[in-house]
């Protein structure tokens, strides 16, 4: 009986399902060219101000292959789905800028449009998506 490999990473962060030898996780990161200002006007649609803490769904995002791992695009996104609310806002605006922290796929997932499920969002000092222990990916 063939026994399957998972990945500490593929169960929690999102590359669900099983690990074929070889496959290993790899960083997802933004660049100049993710499209901030697209986050920040789906927050905007939103209601979430400066300084609020969110569990939310991002949907669609874009992943595209990159040398060091998988760069994440914001220009597709439709909508943002809060699902729980951890801090309110201060009211004051949205910064400009995103950074995202703990994302990872395997690197046997294809680069095309997901939903980016169960994350943290956060906007002080910058638009900050940050892995949770039920993040995933689902394929659009």
């Amino acid at each position: 009986m063939k026994r399957e490999q998972r990945s500490f990473f593929g169960n929690h962060f999102g590359a669900k399902g099983t690990h074929s030898p070889g496959e290993k996780d790899v960083p997802v990161m933004i660049t100049a060219y993710s499209q901030p200002n697209v986050l920040q006007q789906r927050m905007r649609e939103e209601k979430l101000t400066h300084g609020e803490t969110v569990m939310a769904n991002l949907s669609p995002v874009r992943l595209e292959k990159h040398e060091t791992g998988m760069v994440m695009y914001f220009c597709p996104m439709r909508t943002i789905q809060v699902l729980a609310k951890f801090t309110n806002g201060d009211g004051g605006s949205l910064p400009s800028q995103a950074t995202i922290e703990g994302l990872k796929v395997n690197d046997g997932l294809k680069p095309g449009l997901y939903a980016l499920k169960n994350v943290k969002l956060t906007s002080n000092g910058t638009m900050q998506v940050m892995v949770t222990e039920n993040t995933k990916w689902e394929a659009v």
